[in-house]
């Protein structure tokens, strides 16, 4: 079996730091709409569905690009070669 090109490196400033902000985002975001629901006990309106909503889809994002890594690591799945 030929040997696969290594994964690249991260960048260190890039991904993690935003996984972290979605990361903490959605807790945030879900712990205020919590707090929210059982303080008022009412509809919190379509302004913080739309927020939690936007929150879950940056989270996501973060999920599905360690999960391609992972795969990629168990040689599940072969990186693409780039464009040119």
């Amino acid at each position: 079996m030929p040997a696969l090109p290594p994964q690249p490196q991260w960048k260190w400033m890039t991904f993690p730091v935003y996984f972290a902000a979605a990361l903490a985002l959605f807790v945030g975001v879900y712990a205020g709409y919590l707090a929210a629901y059982l303080q008022f006990e009412e509809d919190n309106g379509l302004a913080g569905m739309v927020v939690f909503i936007i929150s879950a889809i940056f989270l996501g994002f973060g999920f599905s690009r360690l999960t391609t890594r992972f795969l990629m690591s168990r040689q599940w799945i072969k990186p693409r070669p780039r464009r040119r």
